[in-house]
């Protein structure tokens, strides 16, 4: 198929460029001060597709929007890989963490929004579930059962229940979701393997003499008043 946006061809060499020289850096071994090069450089090309984006907007280019809005995810999800590697160079477990959900997150809706053969970036997720598998433990997650209000659509500001716009999809470069304004009641607070929301988790247990350890490093967890 003809790739019909051809005005984006350089833009879409330099961005292929840059992720392309950012994940040869995003390998542990790799030096952290280049390591942490790479996210600015990455945080410049974000910054070009923002701006192309923005124009695509003004000009009601609705599928261009998208496609770049997918661009834009995906090199933001290989900069929070590589801020994965440098938190845990830097023994800062917890951001490592948010770090990889982020990149998780952000790689799930690319693949649904891209418009242009998004299941190359499937091998991409699996690489991320990796990091997950082999550096972190299995752990609790909590997982909350509520009862809400009316909820608002982010794109329409319509309540959600009326509107046509599906979450988690992009409409004219932004994604859609539920706004909650008010929860009337929490009804259950469960202990799940598979949350919707990986940053709910468990984050100590109870260890010998009743220590309270971090569930990421084992180490005890003081109290600070």
């Amino acid at each position: 198929m003809k790739f019909p946006f051809p005005e984006l061809v350089e833009l879409l060499d330099e961005y292929n460029k840059t992720l392309s020289t950012a994940q040869s850096k995003a390998i542990f071994v790799r030096g952290i001060e280049l390591q942490k090069a790479q996210v600015l450089e990455v945080e410049k090309l974000v910054d070009k597709l923002e701006k192309a984006k923005l124009e695509s907007i003004e000009l009601l280019n609705e599928k261009k929007a998208n496609f770049l809005l997918s661009l834009i995810f995906a090199a933001i999800a290989i900069k929070e890989e590589l801020k994965l590697i440098i938190s845990l160079k830097e023994d800062n477990t917890d951001a490592a963490w948010v770090c990889l959900v982020n990149a998780q997150q952000l790689i799930e809706t690319a693949v649904r929004i891209q418009p242009f053969h998004g299941q190359n970036l499937m091998g991409y997720g699996n690489k991320l579930q990796g990091y997950e598998t082999l550096l972190f433990p299995s752990m609790k997650f909590a997982s909350r059962g509520c009862i809400v209000g009316i909820t608002e659509c982010s794109i329409c500001n319509q309540n959600f229940a009326d509107c046509d716009h599906l979450k988690g999809y992009a409409y004219m470069g932004k994604i859609c979701s539920e706004i909650i304004h008010e929860i009337i009641e929490i009804e259950e607070i469960s202990l799940v393997d598979n949350p919707a929301d990986k940053l709910c988790r468990i984050l100590s247990f109870s260890g010998e003499e009743g220590k309270k350890l971090d569930i990421f490093t084992h180490r005890e967890i003081t109290e600070i008043n």
